[in-house]
């Protein structure tokens, strides 16, 4: 981005911008379910260093900071992961732990529809981008595991069949009744939002069932 050399920020970034998700909110308008959140922000690029300059310690590498160099502009996606049937958790037939528990594992990938919102995500991104007035736009996949960033949940999810789910309608297991699950494993996809509220809400709400149970003798 051109200009604003006479700009700087205190910390080690700015604030971040969010952007909510603009994509198949009242009406599915393209290839692929769900959508996406964008993060974007800016930051100055630090001087190159001298041919001297031994690293990031010392005196000349404090002058360096004291002389950034242009502004840098970034913007990446949260999306959602829909639901589907092949990502699951199951329980290790073979390995155990300290306990004599068995392990859990996570089977989980990306499939078609996520390739095609990050296209369109990095296809509008550049736009805007563009339209903002920066030069020399490049988009790129880092081919994130996934997990690694976003929100994922749904290993104990809600419903009404124990034989498709493990939680019922209060959050509280099918099969053990004094065992409650409040957090994101008990549903398969909050969108591209941080969830956190919601899980607040669903404790609070599965705790007065709990006491409410309790009362009665249920549990």
């Amino acid at each position: 981005m051109d200009g604003f050399l006479d700009k700087y920020y205190f910390g080690r970034n700015p604030t971040e911008l969010i952007l909510a998700n603009y994509r198949n909110l009242h009406r599915q308008e393209t290839d692929y379910f769900g959508g996406f959140t964008t993060f974007m922000g800016a930051y100055r690029e630090q001087r190159p260093p001298d041919d001297n300059d031994q690293g990031q310690i010392g005196a000349a590498y404090k002058d360096a900071l004291t002389e950034p160099g242009g502004w840098k502009v970034y913007m990446y996606l949260q999306g959602e992961t829909v639901p589907k049937k092949t990502n699951h958790v199951r329980l290790s037939p073979d390995q155990k732990d300290q306990w004599g528990i068995p392990l859990l594992i996570t089977s989980v990938e990306y499939d078609d529809n996520d390739e095609r919102m990050i296209k369109d995500f990095l296809k509008e991104s550049k736009d805007m981008l563009e339209k903002a007035g920066c030069k020399d736009v490049t988009t790129y996949e880092n081919k994130q595991a996934p997990g690694l960033d976003i929100h994922e949940m749904g290993g104990c999810r809600m419903g009404k069949d124990p034989e498709t789910s493990l939680l019922n309608a209060w959050n509280q297991l099918h099969l053990c009744k004094n065992v409650f699950v409040t957090d994101g494993a008990c549903m398969t996809s909050t969108g591209n939002q941080s969830p956190s509220i919601l899980y607040m809400a669903l404790t609070a709400r599965a705790a007065n069932f709990a006491a409410a149970e309790m009362k009665k003798g249920n549990l």
